[in-house]
């Protein structure tokens, strides 16, 4: 992490280099300028630092090439679900995501390895500094409360680059001038520190944080990835255990026990900016249009929005993701699709063309596909998710962005049941899922394959667009098959299944080869 890490330590390595020489020995210090050993002194300071760790949660602090297009095109463009929109051929950095043909120096997998060593970096330095503070400069429920949030997010952190890259870097401590350089890890030993961390934070953290500190992390949110982090391993083959998925029922059993969270019946409520840090939020990303205290919005509603509502036409689904999402038929009780199909996806419907209650954005959709394209494109979808109700002229929005939902982690938990071989729990798992959010009907499968069946279609009613595909495909070896039926012929599942080690970070780190 030398590049990354250099402009911190190298400024305070130098000023031990000339603060002496042969002749004399002359120290100076300014009084009023903080270092990072004079940075800690009180909650002010360590609440600070902890909102720094907190700043760089999905490349956010790089607002254009991170959070805002970086981060998206990553985990979008990769999904087998995913279509460039009308923009993305002015880009070919996109388009060499899509078409996986990128190297290991494409700036955004850079800023995805840097963004997140860097939330490390400040992780590390909350654990370690506020940790070291004393009652006096900060009371012990402060204290434990900011060291065991940076837990969470240390584990975050480590979590998110291990699912993104086949190896990585354990950064577990501040870096010091001995430890700049150094090797990569296997990934069983990242995995056990990623576990180890989300197991700490859901030991100390509690469920419920006062509303000044709304979108921390809290207990709910380490169990839920403790959880998620089990059910990854048991996927990866190079670090698999065999009580892995019952590791993973007991961490969701304990959220649902506990009772802190329930579905939301209004689904599209989850995602449009109307209902937000809802009963269904386990962790949610904080955004907040300007006002005269704060500035903290986003334009990802833009990056999706297709043309035809004012969005930039940055992202397109494919028609069998439609396909599958209305492959059950029209059984939903008030008489529709799968209801979480309309909250997801914008295609032509009756749905979407009834012009006594227009649903799209206001519109029908052939008036919006006649004004902009001309055409009736009966065979473009667009993606709904993550969109305020209107589009069109709507600039910066602080529409907040749920990175782990209640509904993802009944699913992942009865994910976990049907493989511990409790299937009939799962099977009542599913169902409610799809009573409150779907208005669907019972399943009838009833083997542990027919279940695991119907869990990868019910995470696709679920949670497309939330960055979840590629990596299920992966867990589940899934992959080749997913990118062959959609003739994403550019892919590998040697090359690309994981992202390269940046070439910036082999350059840098003389123990990378």
């Amino acid at each position: 992490m030398k590049y990354i890490y250099k402009i911190f330590i190298v400024p305070f390595l130098l000023m031990a280099l000339i603060s002496c020489n042969d002749d004399e020995f002359l120290e100076q210090s300014s009084p009023d300028q903080l270092t990072s050993s004079s940075f800690w002194r009180n909650f002010d300071d360590a609440q600070s630092g902890l909102t720094a760790a907190y700043s760089e949660l999905e490349s956010r602090s790089n607002f254009w090439d991170g959070w805002q297009e970086g981060r998206s095109v990553v985990e979008y463009f990769r999904s087998d679900y995913s279509l460039p929109g009308p923009d993305a051929s002015n880009y070919g950095h996109w388009m060499s995501v899509f078409n996986f043909n990128y190297t290991n120096g494409h700036t955004f997998i850079n800023l995805m390895w840097r963004t997140n060593y860097k939330g490390l970096n400040f992780a590390n330095q909350v654990i370690t500094k506020v940790g070291e503070m004393t009652p006096e400069q900060i009371s012990d429920e402060e204290k434990n409360r900011i060291v065991r949030e940076a837990t969470f997010l240390r584990g975050y952190y480590h979590f998110k680059l291990l699912t993104l890259f086949e190896q990585i870097i354990i950064r577990d401590q501040i870096i010091s001038a001995e430890s700049l350089d150094k090797a990569l890890s296997s990934r069983p030993e990242a995995w056990e520190v990623v576990i180890n961390d989300f197991q700490q934070a859901a030991n100390m953290l509690d469920y419920t944080s006062n509303s000044a500190d709304i979108g921390r992390a809290t207990k709910g949110a380490a169990l839920a990835y403790l959880g998620k982090a089990y059910l990854h391993r048991a996927g990866d083959a190079s670090s698999a255990q065999s009580e892995d998925y019952s590791n993973a029922v007991t961490a969701f059993q304990a959220i649902v026990q506990d009772g802190e969270y329930d579905l939301e019946p209004d689904f599209l409520s989850n995602f449009n900016g109307e209902n937000e840090n809802n009963i269904e939020s386990v962790f949610e990303l904080q955004f907040k249009s300007g006002d005269a205290t704060s500035w903290n919005a986003t334009r990802l509603h833009a990056f999706i929005g297709d043309w035809s509502i004012g969005g930039w036409g940055g992202l397109e689904a494919t028609m069998a993701l439609a396909d599958e999402m209305k492959s059950e038929g029209m059984v939903a009780s008030n008489g529709l699709h799968d209801n979480r199909l309309y909250a997801s996806l914008y295609f032509r419907d009756d749905f979407y063309n009834d012009a006594n209650n227009p649903q799209m954005q206001g519109y029908t959709w052939d008036q919006l596909m006649d004004w902009q394209y001309e055409s009736l494109n009966e065979d473009k979808v667009y993606f709904r998710k993550w969109l305020p109700n209107y589009v069109y002229d709507n600039s910066y929005v602080g529409v907040n962005v749920t990175l782990m939902r209640y509904a993802d982690v009944l699913l992942m938990y009865a994910e976990a049941l049907n493989e511990t071989g409790a299937t009939p729990q799962a099977i009542d798992i599913i169902n409610n899922v799809r009573d409150v959010h779907g208005y669907m009907p019972t399943i009838s499968v009833s083997s542990q394959a027919d279940v695991k069946t119907q869990i990868i279609h019910e995470r696709t009613m679920e949670l497309t667009l939330e960055s979840v595909r590629f990596f299920d495909l992966r867990r589940w070896g899934m992959l080749d098959q997913a990118m062959q039926a959609a003739g994403r012929t550019g892919f590998s599942k040697t090359s690309h299944a994981y992202l390269p080690v940046p070439l910036t970070e082999i350059q840098a780190n003389s123990e990378i080869d």
